[in-house]
């Protein structure tokens, strides 16, 4: 048995919902209480709809007052008739059963599970808002209770309905297995007393589940093969070193590649962690590919901009033509960053590069456009010998609120009208305007 509680609406899109479902013939209105003013006969979605928003402005407090609830079983395990008994007792135990309540229950037909939606309002018929608090943490207490009584049996919360897609994977121990829960989003917590693992999610508990039963699903052993283990291995290392610390490494991982890091050990000071891969649905210990220690060697902000500003000389250096956007894209696949109005950034901080690589990128976009540059009749002043732009030697170090900083167009080119200062570079579109000015 599951009791599902959909989302909420303003203009109780639920009612069309069900009432498309009915004029499809896959569904059928099963019970309508305290429809005041409109005759079952004069229903309509519009009519039906407006009833309940009118009967909802008694609070106006509530911008959401839907509230749509989902009845159902395994296959034809309970009638449409049980399944109403069951949701006017469920009804009940969540404060929704008042003299005078709105009430819509249809009966579905298209699925092979037998199931009911319910819909009806967050108010009640004095206008209070029924308690929401802890909504689904109740939903859940309440269904046990209901089928308890229903049955004459002790529910224990379905495990097949809380994990059934974590005893999927592949894993070899407990410890992996609540790895696989934390990365979609649940917390384990051993029991004290009995061999059982309570599943929590946003600090509600959802339930227990026995360890005999996720031992029963792990394997006696379960390590990567030599592809894998270098394939993965390559992963870690390139996004470990185009990332400031582990967040920023996790969430690499899980964006781009569907792997989940899983930390072991303190927040700041993990001594393990285990890699959930949810493409193959396997679990693997991190030692498998990186140590702990190595793959928690993240490199400081002066290393890093030593090394972008080292790579950007080096291309100038082998062709002098090059364009910021030539440029950006090495560093983009090296760095993840990119030169953004003379500048680069990487973690929150920013360096401006050397005022004489920005002209030499300017006036490159400005011949690869066949634009003649303007020739200056003042001899250019000599360059200043170049200090460290390193962090703690650059005064024109500075903190930015986008620590992904750096344009979003790898295309956009830094455009220096002569005598500008490095620190005013804009970019190319705004920059050409103002010459058109």
């Amino acid at each position: 048995m599951i009791i599902t509680i959909l989302p909420s609406s303003a203009n109780f899109h639920a009612v069309a919902y069900n009432e498309m479902k009915v004029e499809k013939g896959v569904a059928t209105l099963l019970e309508a209480q305290n429809i005041l003013g409109l005759r079952p006969e004069a229903f309509t979605t519009e009519k039906l709809r407006q009833f309940f928003i009118d009967y909802s402005l008694r609070n106006t407090h509530i911008q959401n007052a839907q509230f749509h609830v989902a009845v159902s079983c395994k296959g034809t395990e309970y009638t449409h008739q049980q399944l109403l008994d069951i949701a006017h007792r469920y009804l009940k135990e969540m404060g929704y059963a008042d003299e005078g309540q709105p009430l819509l229950v249809y009966a579905h037909h298209d699925t092979d599970n037998n199931h009911i939606h319910i819909v009806t309002s967050r108010v009640a018929p004095d206008g209070h808002k029924i308690d929401h608090n802890h909504e689904k943490r109740r939903s859940r207490a309440a269904t046990l209770k209901i089928m308890e009584e229903y049955t004459g049996q002790r529910q224990e919360p379905d495990v097949n309905d809380i994990a059934k897609d974590a005893l999927t994977y592949r894993y070899t121990s407990k410890a992996q297995f609540c790895a696989i829960m934390e990365s979609l989003g649940y917390e384990c917590k051993d029991d004290e007393e009995k061999p059982m693992v309570h599943l929590y999610r946003n600090g509600e508990e959802l339930g227990t589940i026995q360890v005999q039963l996720i031992m029963r699903h792990a394997l006696k052993e379960n390590k990567p093969d030599d592809k894998r283990r270098k394939q993965l291995r390559a992963i870690l290392q390139k996004y470990r070193n185009l990332s400031a610390n582990k967040d920023e490494l996790a969430a690499h991982m899980k964006r781009k590649f569907g792997v989940s890091l899983v930390f072991v050990g303190k927040a700041d000071t993990p001594y393990g962690y285990i890699v959930v891969d949810h493409k193959n649905k396997t679990v693997f210990k991190g030692g498998e590919f990186l140590s702990i220690k190595e793959l928690l060697q993240f490199e400081d902000a002066a290393t890093r901009f030593a090394k972008i500003e080292k790579t950007i000389d080096d291309l100038l250096t082998d062709n002098p033509k090059l364009t910021t956007a030539d440029i950006n894209r090495v560093l983009y696949r090296q760095f993840g960053t990119r030169i953004h109005r003379g500048a680069v950034s990487w973690n929150g901080e920013t360096v401006n590069l050397r005022e004489s690589v920005v002209r030499q990128l300017h006036d490159n976009y400005l011949e690869s456009r066949g634009i003649v540059k303007h020739v200056s009749t003042h001899q250019p002043k000599a360059e200043k010998p170049r200090h460290s732009s390193l962090p703690g030697s650059n005064p024109n170090i500075s903190n930015i609120m986008d620590s992904q900083a750096g344009s979003k167009d790898a295309n956009r080119e830094n455009e220096v009208g002569h005598g500008m200062n490095v620190n005013d570079v804009d970019d190319e579109q705004s920059q050409q305007a103002k010459w058109r000015r």
